[in-house]
């Protein structure tokens, strides 16, 4: 899964570029952010870059237990100041990609909490942060992000579509997505390039093996390496795959001469189940 450039040329004061900092000043659709979350008292919400806690001070009133996590010291005073009056408040300094996770949210989930996740995610490292909340081994109970437009469709694609790929494979393998409402660029500040959309993600809850989920980002990368060629081709050229490929796919009765972006997620899901078969044990 690829990261995206920054998309703005101006900054406000304050506002960091290496951070991909767009500020949501809309009350009107930070009120409907948090009316869609539908947050309750027996939530812990992790908020992903609570920024100076517009969204924040809004959700720590009505749940159990709110994480703020935030890399931008500058606005460490800030939102500390925003967050002192609510006592279900935590504040976290610290990049959401590097912080170990498990130390720093576990220790704050009660028996019967229900584990939550939001946030306004910086364009450039979204789907970073999104792959890395796919593959943390707790339950979490849904997500909701603002992205990218262009993100949200790709997390939402179908098959045979321009915008499906391997985001969309992988997004929709362990979650049930649900597409949420525009944002326009008009409010954010600084303003960017480009409009956003919320979207939630909510785990399937599937239960399988760490080998299988590894042949499973294994093929479905492979497949899409080459989305021009031809699925057959593209697995063949594969360093490991290349060998099997032809047993591979006739095992999963797929044709050979399809392209990744027809496939559908249950065919990628037979392709990994066959291929883990095939190198059993």
């Amino acid at each position: 899964m690829g990261v995206y450039p920054f998309l703005v040329k101006t900054y406000e004061p304050g506002a960091k570029k290496r951070f991909g900092q767009h500020f949501l000043r809309d009350t009107g659709v930070i009120d409907r952010i948090v009316r869609w979350i539908d947050p309750a008292p027996a939530d812990v919400v992790v908020e992903i870059g609570a920024g100076d806690g517009a969204i924040s001070t809004r959700l720590a009133p009505k749940v159990g237990r709110l994480i703020a996590v935030e890399i931008d010291p500058d606005r460490i005073p800030q939102l500390e100041a925003s967050l002192a009056p609510y006592p279900s408040a935590v504040l976290i300094p610290g990049d959401f990609l590097s912080i170990d996770l498990d130390a720093s949210i576990l220790p704050y989930m009660q028996p019967g909490a229900r584990l939550r996740v939001a946030g306004n995610l910086p364009y450039n490292v979204a789907t970073a942060m999104i792959e890395r909340l796919l593959k943390w081994n707790v339950p979490v109970q849904d997500m909701f992000f603002m992205v990218q437009l262009e993100v949200a469709r790709r997390i939402a694609a179908v098959p045979g579509t321009r915008e499906y790929g391997v985001l969309s494979v992988f997004c929709q393998h362990y979650c049930d997505v649900q597409t949420g409402f525009k944002v326009s660029r008009a409010c954010f500040v600084p303003r960017p390039q480009v409009d956003s959309s919320m979207i939630s993600l909510r785990p399937r809850g599937i239960t399988t093996t760490p080998k299988y989920e590894a042949a499973f980002e294994e093929i479905v990368k492979a497949a899409f390496n080459y989305r021009r060629k031809t699925l057959a081709n593209s697995l063949t050229r594969h360093p490991v795959l290349g060998k099997a490929a032809s047993e591979l796919l006739a095992g999963a009765a797929i044709d050979g001469s399809r392209r990744a972006e027809e496939l559908s997620l249950q065919e990628f899901e037979t392709l990994a189940r066959v291929y883990r078969e095939m190198r059993a044990p």
